[in-house]
């Protein structure tokens, strides 16, 4: 393996891990403000919380940089393999 691609190898790693610290730094841990009933009480409109985020703009860069990462990974394994085959057939 040349220098150039261990470099970006590691360069990779350290994106994807990157990303997914920051994912997990900015997820959400507060506690719902709503709860789940076993009935429905007689009402005649729906209850929709306005203030629910299942993901905030952090984690959303988070995860969009891991992924970026895992794509640069992705990438140079499938440039490894492609040199590794032989054009002889």
């Amino acid at each position: 393996m040349s220098v150039g691609v261990a470099t970006a190898a590691i360069i990779s790693g350290l994106v994807v891990l990157g990303g997914v610290i920051l994912f997990v730094a900015a997820s959400p841990t507060g506690t719902a403000s709503f709860g789940w009933f076993a009935y429905q009480p007689i009402a005649g409109a729906a209850f929709f919380p306005g203030s629910l985020v299942v993901l905030t703009p952090l984690t959303a860069a988070g995860a969009a940089i891991c992924v970026a990462g895992l794509v640069g990974l992705g990438v140079i394994a499938g440039f490894l393999l492609g040199r590794c085959r032989s054009i002889d057939r």
